[in-house]
């Protein structure tokens, strides 16, 4: 069917708004066609009208504007242009079977997920790229790196919340011995003012540990020390003295 009789055709069951909107697609199509272009998409016709203040490009996409595709189509027809853009010639096989598909909706949805797939692929090739990589955990803060080097440090980060931190901090402060009469020892216990202990062997080098801080080697324990400071109930008589 001749465009012109088509137009009539639908402007017959049309309303006034309708009617000047095939109007203006009619009268984009015939500039086409006298311009020798052979372009009659719908997204390149849609854009002209929308510039033109005519309908949307979604209103003719959408099923309510079946009317204004069918005029399209038919200008197509007529004047031998293709009513979907004609993409540049390529060598890439996934635009070629994207242009097989006829449904637009299709089309694009396949067009999103191959675009998806290009990307994550990229992806893939990127890390495999870095396959050997090293992460560095150490504490290269001078002092405290050697520390851990030689194991009398322990990372202040590994669960402990400042609170508890504050905590086990006063609990060896200068500012608490003094308090309550106590002093540590080189061995790092805690005693009382008359020389019992609170606090077994390794207390504040403990603490200090768990909080970062630097630790002096502890002398060497003398061995009925040691053998005293195994005993389950070690200085509890000295303390209920």
């Amino acid at each position: 069917m001749h465009p012109d009789e088509l137009l009539e055709q639908l402007k017959a069951h049309a309303n006034t708004r309708k009617q000047k909107n095939l109007d203006l697609i009619h009268a984009i199509c015939r500039e086409q066609y006298e311009r020798g272009s052979k372009d009659f998409s719908v997204a390149t016709i849609s854009r002209i009208a929308q510039g033109r203040s005519g309908p949307a490009p979604s209103t003719i996409h959408n099923k309510t504007g079946d009317d204004f595709k069918g005029l399209i189509k038919a200008w197509a027809e007529h004047t031998g242009g293709v009513t979907r853009k004609v993409r540049k010639a390529t060598n890439n096989l996934v635009w070629d079977v994207l242009d097989r598909i006829p449904d637009p909706a299709v089309r694009s949805v396949m067009g999103a997920v191959l675009a998806e797939n290009k990307k994550l692929r990229g992806e893939v090739n990127l890390l495999k790229q870095h396959t050997n990589i090293v992460i560095d955990y150490r504490d290269k803060s001078g002092e405290r790196a050697e520390l851990a080097r030689s194991g009398d440090y322990l990372p202040a980060d590994f669960g402990v919340t400042d609170t508890e931190k504050a905590a086990l901090r006063h609990a060896i402060s200068e500012k608490l011995m003094k308090e309550e009469g106590w002093k540590e020892d080189k061995h790092g216990r805690i005693l009382t003012d008359k020389g019992s202990p609170i606090f077994k062997i390794g207390f504040a080098t403990a603490i200090r540990k768990i909080l970062g801080e630097p630790v002096t080697a502890n002398a060497p324990l003398p061995r009925e020390l040691a053998e005293w400071e195994q005993t389950p109930d070690a200085g509890r008589e000295r303390l209920d003295d």
